[in-house]
Formats: C-alpha cells, structure tokens, sequence
C-alpha cells in the first residue's frame, strides 16, 4: 500500500504529490530519510524527512551524488597509498617487530639479528637493575 505525499524541492520549489510505500515508513523508529533522485519531482536530488503520519518534517540538499560507473571507470581510480598483495616475512617483521614475541620461531632470524630489540631488551635489563627490582627478589 502507498500513500500520497505532496513533496517540495529545497532547492527550486517545485511541488509534485508522490508514492511513498507505507512499509517503509513503519519500519523505521521516528523518522524515515528517502532520497529522492535527480527527474522524480525536478533535476535536483535531495531528501526528505517523513515521520510516522506521513508529515514531511524536513529536507536536505545532496552535495553530491555518486554516478553509476563503469567497472573499467572503476579500476582506473588510484589510491593514495602503495598497495601491496603480499609482503615478504622480513617485511612483516619490520613493520610490526614491536608485537612479535621473542621466542615465536617463524620469525627467528630476523629476531636475532635485530638491533632494535636488543637494544630495547638492554634498556630494560639496565632501568630494572638501577631501579633495583632485581634486588628486592633475592
């Protein structure tokens, strides 16, 4: 079932009474956002706001509205960031040596030859000894 609803673009003013399926309307909480395409009441999109009695309570403008593209459109867009489909592990290794544990084996050589960890596992041993920690368990 449908009901009638006289609508108004935000943006020229032009009035058109239109089919708004009452489903939709009562499945939402309070208000329902329909957007309205470019050729239903004018050449703008925009959306309105409708509450549970059918009142149009609002409307938005769009800023913009995304076309239908082309998938050869689509693959041309290019990110800003590198993309890269696999790493090697010494990669992976270099980006997250911080949350590798010292003792998981895949990653052994790249562990042993680390100079940052052994520089950060120095640091420790050497603030846990002038903090005198070491003492305090004998």
């Amino acid at each position: 079932m449908h009901i009638s609803v006289n609508i108004i673009c935000p943006i020229c003013k032009v009035k058109k009474v239109i089919n708004i399926p009452k489903s939709i309307v009562n499945q939402a909480k309070q208000l329902s956002t329909i957007s309205i395409p470019k050729g239903t009441i004018c050449k703008h999109h925009f959306q309105i706001f409708i509450d549970k009695n059918f009142s149009v309570r609002g409307y938005q403008k769009v800023d913009f509205e995304l076309g239908v593209q082309k998938d050869s459109e689509i693959k041309n867009i290019s990110s800003p960031y590198p993309v890269k489909k696999e790493m090697t592990l010494e990669e992976i290794y270099n980006e997250f040596w911080e949350f590798i544990d010292d003792n998981n084996e895949v990653f052994r050589k790249f562990i042993l030859a680390d100079k940052k960890r052994r520089n950060l596992i120095l640091n420790t041993v050497i603030k846990t000894v002038n903090n005198r920690d070491l003492l305090e368990n004998i």
